[in-house]
């Protein structure tokens, strides 16, 4: 089995020049937690997950707990203003790049084996340098389902 046998197939994905606030709405309208990042000429240059977004919560000696939202320190009474005004960065500043990816023929294993390795959650699946899907950790629950029972 291969890649593109378990891949989320069309992909949801932005361009590198929208805001962040056009990407965030993206991701809540499809369910979906990640979107690869594309430039003008349709070529994956990054990808963007929620956890680019970058809220952390950070514990620092006697400053009782900050959070940090894409790189500004935040206090709790202040994050839905901060969040408001990091909301017109671009999507380049803050996505992952250069994304990893797999060819649509790479075995499973060595999908399985690489997000393991890297500790990233999904990978973008090529066709040379065409996206043609996604590979994310809820897709190798395809492989229980397609498994044949055993009596």
């Amino acid at each position: 089995m291969n890649a593109q046998d378990i891949m989320t197939s069309p992909v949801v994905t932005t361009t590198a020049d929208s805001t962040v606030e056009t990407a965030a709405k993206l991701m809540l309208e499809h369910g979906t937690s990640c979107l690869p990042v594309l430039d003008n000429k349709g070529q994956l240059v990054g990808i963007l997950t929620h956890t680019d977004f970058g809220f952390h919560r950070k514990f620092l000696p006697m400053a009782g707990h900050l959070y940090t939202l894409m790189g500004s320190w935040v206090k709790p009474e202040t994050l839905e203003e901060v969040a408001k005004a990091v909301s017109s960065r671009s999507v380049s500043e803050v996505m992952s790049h250069p994304a990893i990816t797999v060819q649509e023929d790479t075995p499973v294993a060595e999908v399985a084996d690489l997000m393991i390795q890297k500790n990233i959650s999904r990978l973008p699946v090529v066709r040379g340098k065409a996206l043609v899907g996604i590979v994310t950790r809820h897709d190798f629950v395809k492989l229980m389902a397609m498994s044949p029972t055993q009596d």
